[in-house]
């Protein structure tokens, strides 16, 4: 059931051109408004994240126990609602075409969408190098960490690590430190910290196998001070060893060209492939044992 939901989640992603017009979390957004009073560490956390998640796991049974071809169509929607929340292709696309045309402005508000994941900045006048580091940490956090939480528990999975996103964004555009928010980044560190070195996995398996795997061996299990974004410098450094493009430390000027945007969404793309045909055959050896 579980690689018929992901293929389908994934087949109505991809012919479903305006998909992200309907993946609004604008509820969750309100729920957090409305118990900022109660937003105290861990325990605000579960307050917010309980209720949604508690919704979906009543509906599956109840659909299971109905007809179990609902809570397939149930779960299988759960996750296409989970992904993205925006489709990152387009958004390259729309990026490579506004800056090939010069209309810089049109280019800069889609690098920004796209390389906002990776809590960094990059100078206007080559933001390519964002938009490549971007596409290898929006690849995860919009497609293979969703996915891998599915495969684990089911529509619960899907929805708690995207939520757990939303909750890493939201405290990373409010620059705060308190109790709350960083209860959302360990949270988010945490769901991450396995489907991260898996997805660096795929990204040797489509890239430069030798440089990907040296750099997860090297720093797989180094998080360092900055622990909250660790995850995110490990899909950086292991990407760009799969593009065989070296980051330079404390260097963000570097053009990266329109080539290496493509090439970077193309690892993404072939690493996504790798991961389906790996959930397909460990879900044909079970259905065969």
């Amino acid at each position: 059931m579980t690689l018929f939901a992901i293929l389908l989640a994934l087949f109505t992603e991809r012919v479903w051109t305006d998909i992200g017009s309907v993946r609004s979390f604008a509820w969750f957004e309100r729920l957090i408004d409305g118990q900022q009073h109660a937003n105290h560490g861990v325990l605000g956390l579960i307050l917010i994240i309980f209720l949604p998640l508690l919704a979906v796991v009543l509906l599956q049974l109840v659909l299971y126990k109905i007809v179990a071809g609902l809570a397939l169509v149930f779960a299988a929607a759960v996750l296409l609602y989970s992904l993205g929340p925006r489709e990152l292709d387009r958004e390259v696309h729309e990026f490579l075409a506004a800056w090939e045309q010069g209309d810089e402005v049109r280019a800069l508000a889609f690098a920004h969408q796209i390389q906002g994941v990776t809590g960094t900045a990059f100078p206007i006048t080559s933001p390519q190098r964002g938009v490549v580091e971007g596409i290898l940490v929006a690849g995860h956090e919009r497609w293979f960490g969703v996915i891998f939480w599915f495969v684990v528990l089911g529509p619960l999975g899907a929805l708690w690590y995207r939520l757990a996103g939303l909750l890493r964004e939201r405290a990373l555009v409010r620059a705060g430190a308190d109790d709350f928010e960083v209860a959302a980044m360990m949270l988010h560190h945490i769901l991450g910290w396995v489907p991260v070195r898996l997805t660096l996995l795929t990204y040797a398996l489509a890239g430069s196998f030798a440089d990907t795997i040296e750099v997860l061996r090297s720093d797989a299990f180094h998080g360092g001070r900055d622990w909250p974004a660790s995850n995110q410098r490990l899909l950086i450094r292991g990407g760009l060893a799969g593009l065989h493009l070296e980051q330079e430390p404390g260097v963000h000027e570097i053009d990266a060209g329109n080539r290496q945007v493509r090439a970077a969404l193309g690892l993404v793309l072939r690493s996504l492939i790798i991961a389906m045909a790996v959930i397909a055959v460990i879900t044909l050896s079970i259905w065969a044992a």
